[in-house]
């Protein structure tokens, strides 16, 4: 009878993907929050798209993290940290959360990246999501500064 082998992640390449789908999770909880509360369609709409797209990445995370031995994130404890829709005076306010969020998640996944562990189907997954998140936060950019003009 043959062996399967299958690749088991190290526990902290593990620990980091878990705390980057963590993250991800928590930040769809905050645009979904603080997308309910903006007037505007196109900033609405394009806050809401990243919080379906976290949403998304999140479960693509979880998936692997399954896959590759990790607990379920589920019983991981999630920080219940999320602004409400009054948090914000404006729109740059909404703009400056956003860039900090994108900074936090953005070295996450580089932090993913930079590890030597990770084999190749994998850290195509993380560049993919890594690049639509981009995408997601340069559309916002674009769409701000289309407004402020």
């Amino acid at each position: 009878m043959m062996e399967k082998h299958l690749y088991k992640a190290p526990p902290f390449l593990l620990q980091k993907m878990q705390a980057l789908c963590s993250m991800l999770l928590q930040d769809k909880k905050k645009y979904e929050t603080v997308g309910a509360g903006i007037a505007d369609q196109q900033f609405r709409r394009t806050i809401l798209t990243l919080a379906q797209e976290s949403n998304q990445y999140a479960t693509e995370l979880l998936s692997q993290i399954e896959t590759l031995g990790g607990m379920d994130q589920q019983t991981a404890p999630v920080n219940q940290d999320t602004a409400g829709p009054g948090a914000f005076a404006n729109e740059e306010d909404i703009l400056s959360f956003c860039q900090l969020n994108e900074k936090k998640m953005v070295s996450a996944y580089r932090d993913i990246l930079n590890e030597s562990f990770l084999y190749e189907g994998l850290r195509k997954m993380i560049r993919y999501q890594l690049n639509g998140i981009l995408c997601s936060f340069t559309q916002l950019k674009l769409l701000q500064s289309l407004k402020f003009q």
